[in-house]
């Protein structure tokens, strides 16, 4: 753990090597040494870029997490749950789908773990339940390409060392707070009863009401937590607000990266909050550097993420980007939520054959060939995003299309998707695109080992002319 922790400081400190160089105050002309003041400004801009790239994930999940909860988004130790498959009109989550109906909660494990009864399914129904943390990493998937996994699971936080109940699966979340989110399929509008049916067998509850009446509870409404607030200059705003996520976020010691953590104390930054009163002017100057340069250093991290084959880019690692720090800013704030690879995988492409921008203001076609559809053991299914990462309206209704929408093959066995604003005279393999600048992702759920190995890649969005 200490190799892979010195390799990630290392990896980080290289990139700031070229922000540090650039910096009047690292290296004034004509000066030989820091003066002690450029000293104190450079410890905290580096340490300051270390812990922004740490604790970014902490930070938005803190921030929009918030937002969410008070909006009712995401239920609090309880189920938020929707019934309906997404349209343009939900604009509470970027790259939504809408083959599943979903539930999402956010779990508060610091007084006691939390219970999620999954049931024993009486018709065969695809559905994946993640356990995430406030990292953003998945801690366990449950269902998805293994089947169903009826049973009792116990979300417990860092410091529980309780008995686990007879029967339960224990799944410890590294931190004081987790996410779950259920998803179920539902092949369109004419299966949303059934899968609404499904959805609400699932159930979330405290161990001790499981142990007083097992499943028989009623959710109590408890208080959220506090509204995020600062006092803090804006500059510094960051790491004041990333302060407050560690404290009620992270155990007071014993976490994995405790040593790391120890070393913010330098620039006021503890599991207790960010004591910027007590930092110099030298000390916050560096800090407020060091805010833009992480979002630089992420931004980059981003568009150079994984693979880009025919247009389209693929990463495989969603929810493990593990000690690669970049790696995992760039997912909570671009793609939160991110599943492992062999469980959905979702390449985007924005551009076509040609490497031009996908733009409704003309027609395009993505050609499958004989035997060449998208391999995934459970479906797959493609859908249509403006600029903002959301579903765009269109008369038809339709936001995406896949295998399990009956689409129609041509003479030579090949299947094409049109892709275009104007109604086509059929519109079987139809996908609606808005007036202008547009991108796609395809969802391979449960992808074939051809996908996860690269010998299989889509092919490109061919414009027509």
């Amino acid at each position: 753990m200490k190799t892979k922790l010195a390799l990630a400081i290392g990896l980080s400190f290289s990139l700031l090597a070229p922000a540090f160089a650039q910096t009047p105050a690292a290296a004034p002309q004509g000066a030989v040494t820091l003066s002690a003041e450029q000293a104190r400004e450079e410890n905290a801009y580096t340490m300051g870029v270390q812990a922004y790239l740490w604790g970014a994930p902490l930070y938005y999940r803190y921030v929009t997490g918030e937002k969410t909860l008070r909006n009712g988004a995401v239920g609090w130790n309880d189920f938020r749950r929707y019934s309906q498959l997404k349209t343009a009109k939900d604009r509470t989550i970027v790259t939504p789908n809408n083959v599943t109906i979903d539930a999402y909660a956010r779990l508060d494990l610091t007084q006691e773990p939390m219970v999620v009864h999954v049931p024993a399914l009486v018709e065969p129904r695809w559905y994946l339940v993640q356990v995430g943390n406030m990292f953003d990493e998945m801690t366990r998937n449950i269902g998805g390409i293994r089947g169903q996994q009826p049973g009792e699971y116990l979300i417990t936080g860092p410091n529980y060392r309780g008995a686990i109940p007879a029967g339960m699966t224990q799944i410890s979340s590294r931190t004081q707070h987790s996410m779950l989110a259920v998803r179920v399929f539902s092949n369109g509008e004419k299966e949303i009863a059934a899968a609404a049916q499904v959805q609400k067998e699932f159930q979330v509850l405290p161990l001790s009401a499981y142990l007083r009446g097992g499943l028989q509870y009623t959710p109590v409404k408890s208080e959220l937590p506090p509204a995020v607030a600062s006092t803090a200059p804006e500059s510094v705003r960051f790491f004041d607000l990333l302060g407050q996520a560690m404290h009620q976020y992270l155990p007071s010691s014993g976490d994995q990266d405790e040593a790391l953590i120890a070393s913010f104390s330098q620039i006021g930054l503890s599991v207790r909050g960010f004591d910027w009163n007590s930092l110099d002017a030298a000390t916050l100057r560096g800090l407020a550097r060091a805010v833009k340069a992480g979002e630089q250093i992420v931004d980059q991290r981003w568009k150079n993420l994984g693979e880009n084959t025919n247009g389209w880019r693929y990463f495989m690692a969603g929810g493990r980007a593990g000690y690669d720090f970049p790696l995992r800013v760039a997912l909570v704030k671009y793609v939160i939520g991110a599943q492992f690879a062999e469980e959905v995988l979702y390449p985007n492409t924005q551009v076509d054959a040609k490497g031009e921008q996908l733009d409704g203001r003309h027609k395009y076609v993505l050609r499958f060939a004989k035997g060449q559809q998208p391999p995934a053991s459970l479906f797959w299914n493609l859908s249509m995003y403006g600029s903002d990462m959301l579903f765009v309206d269109n008369d038809f209704g339709r936001y995406s299309i896949g295998d399990m929408d009956n689409l129609k093959a041509d003479a030579d066995g090949s299947i094409t998707l049109l892709i275009q604003k104007e109604r086509p005279a059929d519109v079987t393999n139809w996908l609606p695109a808005p007036d202008g600048p547009f991108n796609l992702t395809m969802r391979f759920y449960g992808p074939g080992t051809s996908v996860l190995d690269g010998s299989y890649r889509l092919p490109a969005v061919q414009r027509v002319n």
